[in-house]
């Protein structure tokens, strides 16, 4: 076989493995409702024929309520110790190790987080970041340029990643156990020594910024982009967007002063999962990155948003036949204590998707939009958005629109129904027992834990916040933080076939895409 046939063969049984997992996590619920819902159904036709539901749909049949006895309790789930399955070592240079055997595949996983990300940049060093880990991918190494890396990465049958993102960045390498150490100086050598090939440079920044001119040409990026503008502003690093003259004047030494300012070992989590021995692992890692001196980090603080409310309408004019809109305002951080409530109400509001009120309205009943629903964050370290989107055609976009004001004040103002409370609970509860499930989700769930500086008994506690909530905090928490007097309506679409119907809405404000700059001349 061909080393291409070996790659396919391989990297199959890592990634079933890993897909499966993740589709399984993702239906289980679902499936088990689905299976539930069945055997109900099944047992009303046996009995006599089932009444009307009630008003509010908390009446079922008698086969319904003998299915809903045979489902119990929602299983807690065996929640991931440092100490026993997991270990965890400082080296003396500071680099923290965690560690896990699976010895059910001879795969091997390694992932190093540390803290960077696009958060830590300086105005004058927009998309810094970003491109570092472009570079860290396809860059190369002082020991391999980048089409050496490629073919080492194929002889092994490796797939290696980087991710830069907001508040940190992640390099994983995952491979056959058998060539753990070669996969580990790999991600040591793009770790510490990435060299930055300058014409994969010039080729990363014209794909930046091919990416940029193309994002003023559908609808879905412009929304998301100008609605950020408008809330974070420039103040904060998530209303911040690059011209083509600053991705022009990125160069190889920005990002190298950026890498030297945050990649040090005691700055660096590693976790790995897979077929070995613990003793035998943490020698391997003390080799191959024991002598990655520590140096002295000075991080700079993580930027704290200023959640001040733009209430109003606003749109940016694009002639298209149909519109993309959010609805959202200033929303709470994973300190808040209602935190566990808030997200089950956003379920039953418009998390659910087709299960939720806005999905059984604005989708099912009225037909107005493919795509609906709402998202609340609650665990992130700052405040977020509470945001309802959707999808519709021109002439719908008002009704649309009012027809989600008026789910989100039915939320404020109406009791929720057992079923929609029972649904949004055990759905969650039920779901989380395969949370752990996999080793490799165990070993981030607690290296997240400490790399956000949480509890380390925060998992546990969260689930027990979720199992606590009661149908009365959900409604206490729909009154006090859903809050459609402060929301921004951000609308994309053909507006002049919408402002004689918009006006309802309230006075309009135009405004205009970002103005990237004049484009670098073709070639360049």
């Amino acid at each position: 076989m061909t080393a291409g046939k070996y790659r396919i063969g391989a990297i199959m049984m890592s990634d079933i493995r890993r897909f499966l997992h993740q589709e399984i996590t993702a239906v289980a619920p679902a499936l088990l409702v689905g299976f539930l819902l069945a055997v109900s159904s099944g047992a009303a036709q046996e009995s006599r024929p089932a009444a009307p539901l009630s008003a509010n749909a908390d009446k079922h049949s008698e086969g319904w309520n003998q299915a809903m006895k045979l489902k119990g309790p929602p299983l807690p789930p065996k929640f991931p110790v440092v100490g026993k399955e997991i270990e965890r070592v400082v080296l003396e240079n500071g680099l923290i190790v965690y560690m896990q055997e699976d010895h059910r595949l001879p795969l091997f996983d390694a992932v190093a987080m540390v803290r960077a990300g696009s958060y830590y940049e300086t105005p004058e060093e927009l998309r810094t970041a970003t491109l570092l880990g472009e570079m860290m991918r396809r860059g190369g190494t002082k020991n391999y340029n980048p089409d050496q890396l490629e073919e080492k990465l194929d002889s092994l049958v490796a797939n290696l990643n980087v991710s830069m993102q907001q508040e940190s960045c992640s390099v994983s390498i995952n491979l056959l156990q058998k060539d753990a150490a070669e996969g580990l100086k790999i991600l040591s050598e793009v770790l510490r020594n990435p060299d930055f090939d300058g014409e994969r440079l010039e080729l990363a920044k014209r794909q930046t910024l091919f990416n940029l001119r193309s994002s003023n040409d559908s609808p879905g990026p412009i929304l998301r982009r100008e609605f950020a503008r408008l809330l974070y502003t420039e103040a904060h690093p998530a209303g911040r967007t690059p011209t083509f003259e600053r991705i022009q004047k990125i160069e190889r030494g920005d990002l190298d002063r950026f890498h030297q300012k945050y990649f040090h070992p005691n700055q660096v989590m590693i976790g790995l999962t897979g077929d070995f021995n613990k003793a035998e692992m943490l020698q391997m890692i003390r080799e191959i990155f024991g002598d990655w001196p520590r140096a002295q980090v000075s991080l700079p603080p993580l930027p704290k948003v200023n959640p001040q409310p733009k209430p109003g309408v606003y749109y940016v004019s694009k002639p298209i036949n149909q519109s993309h809109f959010y609805l959202g305002h200033w929303g709470i951080n994973r300190e808040n204590p209602d935190r566990f409530a808030i997200s089950l109400m956003n379920d039953i509001l418009g998390g659910g998707s087709l299960t939720s009120r806005l999905g059984k309205r604005v989708r099912n009943d009225e037909g107005l939009a493919y795509s609906v629903g709402s998202s609340y964050p609650t665990s992130t370290r700052d405040i977020n958005f509470f945001i309802s989107a959707a999808q519709t055609k021109t002439e719908s976009t008002v009704q649309a629109i009012q027809s989600t004001l008026d789910e989100i004040h039915k939320m404020m103002t109406t009791k929720i129904t057992k079923n929609e409370f029972d649904m949004a609970k055990e759905m969650f509860l039920y779901s989380y027992v395969f949370n752990y499930s996999e080793p490799s989700r165990s070993l981030g769930a607690v290296m997240g834990v400490e790399f956000d500086g949480l509890p380390a008994d925060y998992l546990e506690k969260e689930f027990a916040g979720y199992q606590a909530v009661t149908a009365a905090d959900i409604e206490r928490v729909a009154k006090q933080y859903l809050k459609p007097d402060q929301a921004t309506i951000f609308i994309v679409g053909d507006f002049a076939k919408i402002a004689s119907q918009a006006a309802a809405l309230g006075e309009a404000k135009e405004l205009q895409p970002f103005n990237f700059g004049e484009p670098p001349a073709r070639g360049r």
